[in-house]
C-alpha cells in the first residue's frame, strides 16, 4: 500500500476544519497528520499564515481557502524555498491539460444551465467530451509518460485511444463516456431538445463521474466554492414522440433517435449503475409516521395545507452568501462591532444555525451558505442587543 504524503494529510485536515468552520491548534493538526506540533507551527508561520491560515480570536487557528487548493498546488506551496522550483516540461504540460479540462467542464455546466441557449444540449456534449479527453491525457502523462500521449509526429492521442488506457471495458464510467462520444459524433440527429429528459440522465452521471475522478486525482472538488446547483442537470419528462420528431426533423433523424433510445435503455439495464445513467424512481409508501414520508397526503378541513412547488431552488438566489461574504456583508451593514471569523462561528454555534443543512438561514451542500434573511437577523441582533455577541463568544469558548 503506497505511503500517504503527510502534506496531503495536513491539507485534508485544513479542508475539514474549513468545512466545519471551526478553529484548531497545532497539536490537533499534529495528531491528525503525524507531524510534530513544532513542524506544523513552522509550516504555517513560513508558508501559510495570512494567506490560507489565520489566527482566530481564541488561542487557535482557522483555515480559509484550502478547499480550493489541489493536492499538487499545496505540495508545491509547501515545497517552495527562497528560490522557486522550476517545473519540468511534463509538469507544465500536465498543469495545462488539467486547467484546460477544468475550463471545459465549467463551461459545459454554464452552457447547460443557460435555458435561453437553443443548442445547449449539443454544446454540453461537445465540451464534456473535450473535458474528459484533456483530463484522461493528463492522467496518462502523469502515470505512463509523455510517449503514451503524443505520437512521433507531435499529435496527441484521441479520447478513444485514451479511454482503454485508464478505464476497464466493463467500467460504467467508460460506457457513459463512450455514449457521450456517440452523441457528439451524431450531433445533427441526436442532440435535439426533445431528447433532453433522457439525455440529462446520462449527462448527470457524466458530470458526477468527472467530479469524483477530478477529486481523486487533484484532492479538491472541481467546483470548490461554487454552487452545487450547477451539477443538477436531470429533468423529468415523457418519452419523445417519434412521429413528432419525424415531422419536425425528417425520417433519418427519427430513425437515429429511435435506435439510440433503444440502445440507451438496453445499456442502462445491462450496466445497472448510476455511473452510467441516473435513474428516476418514484416510490409511494403508506405510513402513519410522517417522518418516514417524502410526501404527505391529507384530507378534510384539518388536513395539511398544500404547497405547490413550481421551480427548483437556486442557491445563488436563496442563500447567496458564503462564510467570508456573509461576514463582509454584516460588517458593511453595521458599524457597532467588527465581526471576525471566530465571532461569526460563535454565533452559529450559540444559535445552532448549522444544525439544519437546509433552513431559511443556512444551507450546506457543497459549502456552507447563508441567506439575506440570516444576515439581516444577525445585524438586527447585533445592533439591538448589546451583550448578544459577547454571550455567543462566551458560549463558544466553553464548548
Amino acid at each position: 500500500m503506497p505511503r500517504v504524503d503527510k502534506r496531503v494529510l495536513l491539507l485534508d485536515f485544513f479542508r475539514e476544519k474549513e468545512r466545519e468552520g471551526s478553529s484548531f491548534t497545532f497539536q490537533e493538526a499534529a495528531d491528525k497528520t503525524g507531524y510534530s506540533p513544532k513542524s506544523v507551527n513552522k509550516y504555517i508561520s513560513e508558508k501559510l499564515k495570512g494567506k490560507y491560515i489565520f489566527k482566530s480570536e481564541s488561542s487557535g487557528w482557522v483555515s480559509e481557502g484550502c478547499s480550493q487548493l489541489s493536492n499538487d498546488d499545496f505540495i508545491r506551496l509547501m515545497s517552495q524555498s527562497t528560490s522557486a522550483k522550476v517545473l519540468t516540461p511534463n509538469e507544465k504540460i500536465y498543469q495545462k491539460l488539467i486547467k484546460r479540462s477544468l475550463d471545459a467542464f465549467t463551461l459545459a455546466l454554464e452552457v447547460y444551465n443557460r435555458p435561453s441557449l437553443s443548442n445547449r444540449v449539443e454544446a454540453f456534449a461537445i465540451m464534456m467530451v473535450n473535458s474528459w479527453e484533456l483530463f484522461l491525457k493528463a492522467e496518462i502523462l502523469d502515470s505512463l509518460g509523455q510517449e503514451k500521449v503524443f505520437y512521433s509526429n507531435g499529435k496527441s492521442i484521441s479520447i478513444s485511444d485514451a479511454l482503454p488506457l485508464r478505464l476497464q471495458n466493463n467500467d460504467p464510467v467508460k460506457k457513459n463516456i463512450e455514449t457521450l462520444i456517440q452523441l457528439r459524433d451524431h450531433a445533427t440527429h441526436l442532440l435535439i431538445p426533445e431528447l433532453q429528459p433522457q439525455l440529462s440522465r446520462l449527462f448527470q452521471a457524466n458530470v458526477l463521474n468527472y467530479q469524483e475522478r477530478y477529486k481523486n486525482q487533484m484532492g479538491n472538488s472541481p467546483l470548490s466554492g461554487q454552487s452545487v446547483g450547477m451539477l443538477s442537470l436531470v429533468i423529468d419528462g415523457p418519452e419523445p414522440e417519434i412521429g413528432v420528431i419525424k415531422e419536425s426533423y425528417g425520417e433519418l433523424t427519427a430513425k437515429e433517435v429511435l435506435n439510440f433510445l433503444k440502445q440507451f435503455e438496453e445499456t442502462s439495464k445491462d450496466v445497472d449503475s448510476d455511473k452510467y445513467s441516473i435513474s428516476i424512481d418514484y416510490k409511494l409508501k403508506l405510513s402513519k409516521k410522517t417522518d418516514e414520508a417524502d410526501l404527505t397526503l391529507s384530507t378534510g378541513v384539518d388536513g395539511q395545507q398544500a404547497v405547490i412547488i413550481t421551480t427548483a431552488k437556486d442557491l445563488n438566489a436563496t442563500h447567496p452568501y458564503t462564510t467570508n461574504s456573509a461576514i463582509e456583508q454584516i460588517n458593511r451593514d453595521q458599524s457597532e462591532l467588527k465581526i471576525t471569523s471566530y465571532s461569526f462561528q460563535a454565533v452559529l454555534f450559540k444559535h445552532k444555525i448549522k444544525a439544519n443543512n437546509n433552513s431559511e438561514y443556512h444551507n450546506y451542500t457543497d459549502i456552507h451558505r447563508y441567506s439575506a434573511k440570516f444576515v439581516n437577523w444577525f445585524v438586527n441582533n447585533l445592533v439591538k442587543q448589546k451583550k448578544w455577541l459577547n454571550s455567543a463568544v462566551d458560549s463558544y469558548k466553553k464548548r
